[in-house]
């Protein structure tokens, strides 16, 4: 009967520890972006994963500038209407230059 109450006790807190310790791992979100139509759920652009719900998408942190990952997404996904990374939001005139990237024949082609 003791053996049984140790393990519980154990088992409980092992299961809190582990509770803490997810609340603990940062996002792996260091990219949001917003498309102007929605995109397929997991696409590879250069060297991340990007993964949308409908036209709102987030990506881990890749190898290249903000400005060149934006222009990628719009190359494969479409026009940006908002692109984030880290606590860098990108403005008009960059998401002008993010979007001149954008195919739209791949849009035409959904």
């Amino acid at each position: 009967m003791v053996r049984i109450a140790a393990f519980i006790l154990s088992l409980v807190g092992s299961l809190t520890l582990l509770g803490s310790a997810a609340v603990a791992q940062p996002n792996n979100s260091y990219y949001s972006v917003t498309l102007a139509q929605p995109a397929a759920t997991k696409t590879v652009v250069r060297d991340i994963i990007v993964n949308c719900d409908g036209a709102v998408c987030a990506a881990a942190q890749g190898t290249s500038r903000p400005a060149i990952v934006c222009a990628s997404i719009a190359r494969e996904l479409g026009a940006v209407t908002s692109f984030r990374a880290g606590d860098q939001t990108l403005d008009g005139e960059a998401l002008a230059k993010c979007n001149a990237k954008a195919d739209t024949t791949k849009l035409a082609r959904r």
